[in-house]
Formats: structure tokens, C-alpha cells, sequence
């Protein structure tokens, strides 16, 4: 692991891959992935200010500039303007990282992509290691809740990265058979974790994943049926959503109340929001303000603070016209990407796209569109991703 991180230019790379470094900060606590955040948006603009270039992609600045301003006036006339404004100037922060990623890409001479994957997987090596380590001290106390004590998200999204370092860094089998037993290890304690979206969202990665490694069709339709059947053994056997599936028969009033019961409620929550409209659907009801209105009502007693859906959080938050805005500056993303890749290696670009995809199935079960998660390394990917790389990284077969 020491010699990823060696070499020419590494307060450029520290830099350019701080975001993710910051995810890992707040799995390890808010104040300190706060903190980090702060730290890497001076030095950025420190850098970037010494160097006076400020040539951004002129789409996603105009795109971002029209949703920041849109969401500005959602916060204005919301009910509650001081916790929308703070909320909508946390999401600005934290999506600049797009515009300061663009940047640093392409002040690396001889960017090497191959070098900034690994760094990527030794730190979704370390939240993996972070993730085992207070499962297994906190396993067997009386009050432990995994669900709410220990997070495993980030290690899940950054699976695919883990493995580019695994299979680089231990060529030949056994790259392979440590990569596997990572896999597992990481599976069998997310599911032991008691959350089916971390679970989902490692999943989706590996199926992305499969489509740009294995070549072979006949192989990969076999490792795709071999990934579903391993996680729904594991889910019946192990997990609580298991139990409720256990107990179908006994549901009454049909698919609905098991869907419910099996989302943890988010079927109800979702209903209820398109049952309930916001007062005005263009405008929204501003930042952050959605637990001020009755769709996150689960029961008298359980009150949640968001709609668990991307689509549903935006479009509640800052309306169809922000939502509009929202998905545009990502198409902005997406499209100057796609340029960056058209020529890179097929594995480099299947990590990026199967660590976006668990992102987005976690994004439509749990996390808000302004969570660090989507909010910060979504678009710090696209970032990265869209200069491409001046040197061809080693594939599978090398």
C-alpha cells in the first residue's frame, strides 16, 4: 500500500483525490469529514488562485449556476429560510468538487489513471478495515444496533476500486482469491448489519462491474447468477429482511404492505409524497425542509427527515424545475466523461461505473441527492474520468 502512494507528484494526487479521503472521514464521524472537506476547499482554491486558471466546462458552470440559483429561491420563500439556506449552501460546497476536480486532472503532467485507481482502492481498503473493526468490537453488546452504529455504505460504493487495488497489487491467482475473500467478508457483514440497502448497493457494483470484465457471455451470465444467489441466500438466512419474507403468507392486503414492510417503510413514505404533493411543485419547499410536511409522517411515533428517494427528495425539496436543473448538470457531467473514457481502459472505466451504480440504488433507497455521497463523489468521478489518461493502465490480463 506504501508504494501507491509513492512516486512523482504526490501532493498533486493527495489533492486531486482528497474527496475521497473526506468520504472516508465521515464514515468515521461528521466533524471530522467536515473538517476535512473545509481543509481541501482551501487548499484547492490556494492552488488554483496561485495559478490563475479558471477554465471550467462551460455547460456544467452554467447548469450548476442556474441550480444553485433556483434552489437559493426555493430556500427563500420556503417556511423555514435559515435551515434551507444552510442546507443549500452545504450541497454548493460540496458539488464545487466538480468544478476543483476538473481543474486538478489536468495540472498532473502525465496524469497516470492507473495510480489514482489504486490510491481510490487503498482507501476503500482502509474503510473496509475501519467497517470490520467496529463490527467485530461492537458484536455481542446488549444495546448493539449495526443499522445506526456502523456504516458501511462507503466501503460497499468503493468495492470496485478495492478490487483494482487487489488484483494490481497481487497479480495472478492470488489477486483473484484475495479479492473474492474481501467480497465475502464484505457481503456476510453487511448483511449482518441489518441494512438491505448497503447490501443492494454492493451488489448493483459487482453486476456492473461483471459486464465490463468478463467478456465471455456464457461466464458472465454464470457469475451474475452466482452473485443473486449467493446475496439471497445470505438475505433469507441472515438478514431481517429474510424474516419478513418468511412470513409472506401470513400478510394480508396483498404486495403493498410486505413491499412496505421489506423497504423499511419507504413504500409509505413514497406513496404519501405523491399523494401530497408539495404546495407548489415548481418551487419546492425548500432545502432540507421536507420534515416539515406530512409525507415523512411514517406513524405517531416515527417521524423521518427525508422522502429515501433522489428523484422524490429533489423534486420535494426544490421542485420539477430545480429537479430539471439538477439532472441537467449531471447529464453536463455524464457527457463530458463519456469523451474522457472513450479510449481508456475497459476495466479503469467498469470501476467507475459500478461504484456510481451502488451509489445511485443506495441514492434511491436511503441517501438524499445532498448527502457527501452523491452530492461530492458522483461528481468528483465525472470529474476525474473526463480527461481521461496519458498512459494505457493495466487491464485484467496483466
Amino acid at each position: 500500500m506504501a508504494g501507491v502512494f509513492a512516486g512523482g507528484n504526490n501532493f498533486h494526487y493527495g489533492l486531486l483525490l482528497a474527496p475521497v479521503f473526506v468520504v472516508f472521514f465521515f464514515q468515521l464521524g461528521r466533524g471530522l469529514g467536515n473538517t476535512g472537506y473545509v481543509l481541501y476547499l482551501i487548499a484547492a482554491l490556494v492552488v488554483l488562485t496561485r495559478r490563475r486558471n479558471f477554465d471550467f466546462p462551460v455547460a456544467a458552470s452554467v447548469l450548476f449556476a442556474v441550480l444553485l440559483a433556483w434552489g437559493t429561491l426555493s430556500a427563500a420563500l420556503s417556511l423555514d429560510p435559515r435551515s434551507a439556506y444552510w442546507a443549500w449552501a452545504k450541497y454548493a460546497l460540496l458539488g464545487s468538487a466538480y468544478f476543483i476536480t476538473w481543474r486538478l486532472v489536468r495540472q498532473i503532467p502525465q496524469f497516470s489513471m492507473a495510480r489514482a485507481l489504486k490510491m481510490i482502492g487503498a482507501v476503500g481498503l482502509l474503510s473496509f478495515a475501519l467497517f470490520a473493526a467496529r463490527f467485530l468490537v461492537l458484536w455481542g453488546a446488549p444495546d448493539f444496533r449495526p443499522e445506526s452504529q456502523i456504516q458501511g455504505l462507503v466501503p460497499a460504493y468503493l468495492s470496485p476500486f478495492t478490487l483494482y487495488f487487489l488484483l494490481q497489487a497481487f497479480p495472478g491467482k492470488r489477486g483473484v482469491y484475495l479479492g473474492l475473500a474481501y467480497l465475502v467478508g464484505l457481503a456476510v457483514l453487511l448483511v449482518f448489519s441489518n441494512s438491505l440497502t448497503e447490501v443492494l448497493a454492493l451488489a448493483a457494483a459487482l453486476v456492473v462491474l461483471a459486464f465490463f470484465v468478463i467478456p465471455n457471455r456464457r461466464w458472465l451470465m454464470l457469475s451474475l447468477g452466482g452473485v443473486a444467489v449467493f446475496f439471497i441466500a445470505l438475505i433469507l438466512l441472515f438478514d431481517p429482511a429474510g424474516t419478513v419474507l418468511g412470513h409472506a403468507q401470513d400478510q394480508a392486503g396483498g404486495w403493498f404492505p410486505l413491499l412496505d414492510e421489506l423497504s423499511g417503510y419507504r413504500m409509505r413514505i413514497w406513496r404519501q409524497a405523491l399523494a401530497m404533493p408539495p404546495p407548489d411543485p415548481w418551487l419546492g419547499v425548500g432545502p432540507g425542509n421536507v420534515g416539515l410536511y406530512p409525507p415523512v409522517v411514517v406513524t405517531e411515533t416515527h417521524i423521518v427527515r427525508h422522502l429515501h428517494n433522489l428523484l422524490l427528495d429533489c423534486w420535494y425539496e426544490i421542485g420539477l424545475l430545480g429537479l430539471i436543473a439538477y439532472l441537467s448538470f449531471h447529464g453536463a457531467q455524464i457527457r463530458a466523461m463519456r469523451l474522457g473514457t472513450k479510449n481508456m481502459d475497459t476495466f479503469h472505466r467498469g470501476v467507475m461505473y459500478a461504484a456510481v451504480a451502488g451509489i445511485f440504488v443506495a441514492s434511491m433507497l436511503d441517501q438524499p441527492y445532498r448527502s457527501h455521497h452523491v452530492a461530492l463523489l458522483v461528481p468528483f468521478l465525472f470529474a476525474l474520468y473526463s480527461r481521461g489518461s496519458t498512459q494505457r493502465g493495466q487491464g485484467l490480463s496483466r
